[in-house]
């Protein structure tokens, strides 16, 4: 099994794609000031980082989830970019 850093260096790498993908959801509620097209922003990247998640490996999935149920700061941050529905 890959280590807890190896599994949160993915799970970072995987919520910084998903930024970038809407990266101009996020310009655009930031100049208007906008606070429901954040949480538009914030739940389309939550539905990318989950996509992105799936396409990992089982061993690689089976790892996160560990790390995930173990670890309360790695559980905070993968729930925080995976969104509200959980595994």
């Amino acid at each position: 099994m890959i280590s807890k850093e190896e599994a949160y260096d993915i799970i970072f790498d995987i919520n910084e794609e998903a930024h970038n993908v809407v990266w101009d959801m996020w310009i655009k509620a930031d100049e208007e000031d906008d606070e429901e097209l954040r949480e538009e922003a914030s739940e389309e990247q939550s539905i990318v980082f989950r996509e992105l998640f799936y396409e990992l490996d089982e061993e690689t999935q089976y790892a996160i989830k560990h790390y995930s149920k173990v670890d309360e700061s790695f559980r905070d941050d993968f729930d925080c970019w995976y969104g509200t529905i959980w595994l």
